[in-house]
């Protein structure tokens, strides 16, 4: 049987590449959104992701601005990904600009890194609000709750801990606890609450 499953999965990994060929990388985008969760970091690689060992994107991925943003690269090579991290499931990843994920982090579900903000549509608006396009970085050891949304520009410090359903809009400091809308800095984390770390 073990066999079997790994036959299925060469040949569901060869079928989306080769369908990628005839019609773009849009669909390698939409079949991360309902993927077989062993093919996913191979795709992201294949199409220029740089990811590490060990880690992990349990099911759905939302990769946007891909193909079809000012800044876009038609890859998936603004995405880098350290060893041994977690990423769950409804991840969204704006490609608009780079975003690093360092190693040995936890992404938790439905949470947003976000590299871009614009009005475009609305030229209004756009005289209003000009375009935002920056990096987000993800230092070591951090660990995202739920539903985490952080925007462009930001970075979280080393061993931090952001609060489910926050939204950060200023960067973390290293081994800190923020929580709320917006994100504020509850505590500093001591080495003792990192197990001596």
């Amino acid at each position: 049987m073990t066999k079997l499953r790994l036959l299925l999965t060469a040949a569901e990994y060869w079928l989306v590449r080769l369908l990628s060929i005839v019609f773009g990388i849009s669909l390698v985008v939409r079949y991360l959104r309902n993927p077989n969760p062993a093919l996913t970091i191979r795709l992201l690689r294949a199409y220029g992701a740089s990811i590490g060992e060990k880690t992990t994107v349990k099911r759905t991925l939302y990769l946007d601005n891909v193909s079809e943003d000012e800044n876009s690269t038609g890859d998936f090579t603004r995405l880098r990904i350290g060893n041994n991290t977690y990423i769950g499931d409804g991840v969204y990843f704006d490609l608009a600009n780079n975003v690093e994920v360092g190693d040995n982090i936890i992404i938790a579900g439905q949470s947003a890194l976000m590299t871009h903000a614009d009005c475009n549509r609305s030229p209004y608006l756009a005289s209003i609000y000009p375009r935002k396009c920056s990096p987000v970085t993800v230092g070591e050891g951090v660990w995202l709750g739920f539903g985490v949304k952080v925007m462009p520009g930001v970075t979280i410090g080393i061993r931090s801990v952001v609060a489910t359903g926050s939204v950060v809009g200023k960067n973390v400091d290293p081994m800190s606890v923020y929580a709320g809308v917006p994100a504020t800095k509850i505590k500093s984390l001591e080495a003792r609450d990192l197990g001596g770390a």
